[in-house]
């Protein structure tokens, strides 16, 4: 069907290579902003609860 030379197989490979990096690299990203999404809701929720207990019940 078709016939590449070893040039084009080495930019086929450049290109999948790149996709590659690109889409694991996009991946790590969002796991990265969920888990400092996720580190700044519990400090939050920490400091609410500590304000709250040392608050005085009126």
């Amino acid at each position: 069907m078709f016939e590449f030379d070893q040039e084009t197989w080495i930019y086929f490979a450049l290109i999948a290579a790149f996709l590659i990096y690109f889409i694991w690299n996009s991946r790590r990203a969002k796991k990265n902003r969920k888990a400092r999404k996720n580190r700044n809701f519990r400090r939050r929720y920490i400091e609410r609860r500590r304000e709250e207990k040392s608050e005085p019940n009126i």
